[in-house]
């Protein structure tokens, strides 16, 4: 009985491996990855497909939800308080991602005419990288904190300044200060990318350049810049989506405040979700967040293949 059984399983994992061995190279590599497909129907799918389901409902957590069509999407696109707070998504990625990449190009630029200790340098300049956001976060809020912080105590004992700065309490320049945090934790991953890019520049083309008498200047727009540019777009793109929904960075350091003057759309989701229970209200907003985010992917694409072609 116990060998019959066996067979009779040996004979069926028989005739699957010999069905596997007579699929086409495309059917056999769909098979191979259908597990995978499946796991991520599961954790992404199903969730964002719930959201978006949601997005047309009223509902909270005390009632279940009820189908009100494009009520909720209506109900944000004549919202003021959406329009300001979007605008502070807009200004802190600017700002954030603008100074992040100019800074991560210019240590990627002098750890590329690095010669000696490399692999030192290089790790020196990735760890803030390493940390983990809200430690990273809490750092800074020490540092820039107005009575004992440490910046100011460094500053106004140097004489620049006077007195102590509320810098993460002004409604005047707070948005900058998250932005300029924000970025210093972005350059470690934006000066790989195009430290890589910068690597892959063949030595020959300056060389070449060098005795027909090309400045830096030229050098740099003429044969960096070209062969730069796919790693440029690249980065700034996963930066530009990374930084438009940062949550923690502005959370832990003012909460949205001083006002609203930090109030993003990451914090405004936040709050309708988790304070107000306007969780249909919110789904609508992540879904509006992540039409804003496809329309970056668009854009960078766009003009990546602009510039390839």
């Amino acid at each position: 009985m116990v060998k019959q059984f066996i067979q009779s399983v040996n004979n069926i994992f028989q005739s699957l491996f010999q069905r596997i061995d007579n699929l086409s190279e495309a059917k056999y590599g769909y098979l191979l990855v259908s597990p995978s497909i499946i796991l991520l129907s599961l954790i992404v799918v199903m969730p964002v497909g719930y959201v978006v389901y949601l997005s047309f409902c009223e509902f909270d957590i005390t009632m279940t939800p009820t189908f009100v069509g494009l009520q909720n999407y209506t109900a944000i696109l004549h919202n003021s308080t959406f329009y300001l707070y979007l605008k502070h998504s807009g200004e802190y990625v600017l700002i954030g991602i603008g100074s992040a990449f100019l800074g991560a190009l210019i240590i990627a630029l002098a750890l590329n005419e690095i010669t000696r200790y490399t692999g030192l340098f290089r790790t020196f300049n990735l760890w803030p990288w390493g940390i983990p956001p809200v430690v990273a976060t809490l750092m800074w809020k020490w540092i820039l904190n107005d009575t004992n912080g440490v910046l100011n105590q460094i500053l106004v004992s140097a004489g620049i300044l006077r007195r102590p700065v509320a810098w993460l309490s002004s409604p005047s320049f707070t948005m900058e200060v998250l932005a300029l945090v924000h970025a210093w934790t972005v350059i470690p991953f934006i000066m790989v990318i195009l430290l890589a890019g910068l690597q892959s520049v063949p030595d020959e083309l300056y060389e070449a350049s060098a005795i027909d008498g090309a400045s830096v200047i030229d050098r740099f727009r003429y044969i960096t810049f070209q062969f730069l540019k796919p790693a440029m777009m690249s980065s700034l793109m996963i930066a530009t989506i990374f930084a438009f929904r940062t949550f923690d960075i502005v959370f832990t350091l003012t909460g949205g405040g001083p006002g609203e003057s930090t109030e993003m759309m990451v914090t405004y989701i936040y709050e309708k979700a988790f304070r107000e229970l306007q969780l249909g209200y919110a789904s609508a907003l992540s879904v509006i967040m992540v039409i804003i985010s496809f329309g970056i992917v668009a854009f960078f694409t766009y003009i990546f293949r602009t510039e390839t072609e």
